[in-house]
């Protein structure tokens, strides 16, 4: 469950039990969506590394799938709002929302219902690329580095980052590919050391991402 702002009775915001207009001036962003989504406050580890996750999410340049829709939109007159909601549509198990799928696969993983080698050959029998791996420009994702340097410096996530690098070496022997551990399987590990389904998968790229998609709406929006 997510917590959402409600109301009191003279229609003043409440976040939790306590005015949304007090607890803003103490706590930062990240901290507060965190809370949002989570119903519980961020150690202040979790903060960090949700933080981090949110500034290295933010933009990936104007040749990303939705920062093109975006400025395809902008560049044809339309309201910011819909610009961008065209580039946040874009979002999907190819970009930027392979979280959700390699959530799954790990926990399954980590309940014993398989094994790194068994995800790849069920993934190879069938024809489907395994989420999470391989990047059109990296050979190795700078993000993810940023990210497990951090994890692993709190001591989180060790077991589902372990089960990653597993993957990744079940690919190459099975597959015959060398392909890098993206920032996907990165936010995977940090979100389910935190304790989240994977629901929320996708939820920390589109949070980041649509800042980047409204500055690129700006830089390319029609000029009446």
């Amino acid at each position: 469950m997510s917590r959402t702002v409600t109301h009191t009775e003279d229609h003043q915001a409440l976040f939790g039990n306590k005015l949304l207009s007090d607890v803003a001036a103490s706590r930062s962003f990240a901290s507060l969506a965190f809370e949002m989504l989570s119903e519980r406050a961020p150690s202040d580890a979790e903060c960090v590394i949700f933080e981090l996750i949110l500034n290295l999410t933010i933009d990936h340049g104007p040749d990303t799938p939705s920062a093109k829709a975006t400025i395809l939109r902008a560049e044809a007159g339309d309201l910011m709002g819909a610009a961008v909601g065209a580039g946040i549509a874009e979002i999907n198990g190819s970009h930027g929302g392979a979280q959700d799928a390699l959530m799954e696969i790990l926990l399954r993983i980590h309940s014993g219902g398989a094994t790194p080698s068994s995800i790849v050959a069920e993934h190879k029998a069938a024809g489907k690329r395994i989420p999470g791996y391989g990047h059109r420009i990296y050979t190795v994702d700078p993000r993810t580095t940023q990210i497990f340097d951090a994890l692993r410096t709190h001591h989180m996530g060790e077991d589902y980052r372990a089960s990653v690098e597993s993957i990744q070496k079940e690919i190459e022997a099975q597959l015959g590919k060398d392909l890098p551990i993206n920032v996907d399987s990165a936010i995977a590990v940090a979100l389910l050391s935190f304790g989240w389904p994977p629901s929320l998968g996708s939820v920390i790229f589109i949070i980041a991402r649509t800042v980047g998609l409204c500055a690129h709406y700006s830089n390319n929006q029609k000029k009446v």
